[in-house]
């Protein structure tokens, strides 16, 4: 195999990875963001069982974390020469998605009490960026 094939190879193992990390990341956010959607969407948060409630919170910001670590290794990688704006457009709309997931994780306070207008724009700038990213992990598998 030669350089050029190594580092597709390895380019392709980081965004499968990355891939990856974020359905799994996904699969376990989710469940509690719809408990917080429909908590907040019928202005009952503070029903939301005490441990509970710190769960999410802890949750969110661990996988607040992760997706910045992952952030950090997509804007370390190395794309072949052709992928590379592409590269540089799917780094730019994770990097959205990351600050969406960010602000989401602010938006959860102490003492049960969600800022609701940062929960909703965190909510819609996630789902604009991770549309994003995902037409670029689209164009990447059409290369």
């Amino acid at each position: 195999m030669n350089a050029a094939q190594k580092k597709a190879v390895q380019y392709s193992n980081l965004i499968n990875k990355t891939v990856q990390t974020i359905d799994e990341q996904q699969d376990t956010l989710n469940p509690e963001f719809e408990t917080l959607r429909k908590h907040l969407d019928r202005d009952i948060v503070d029903r939301i069982d005490d441990v509970e409630y710190a769960r999410i919170k802890r949750d969110f910001a661990k996988g607040t974390k992760t997706y910045q670590d992952l952030l950090a290794k997509l804007q370390k990688g190395k794309a072949p020469a052709r992928f590379m704006g592409t590269h540089i457009s799917l780094v730019a709309a994770f990097k959205d998605y990351v600050d969406g997931c960010a602000k989401m994780t602010q938006s959860i306070g102490d003492d049960k009490k969600v800022d609701r207008t940062l929960f909703n724009e965190a909510e819609k700038q996630q789902d604009e960026d991770m549309d994003k990213f995902s037409k670029q992990i689209q164009k990447l598998t059409e290369m």
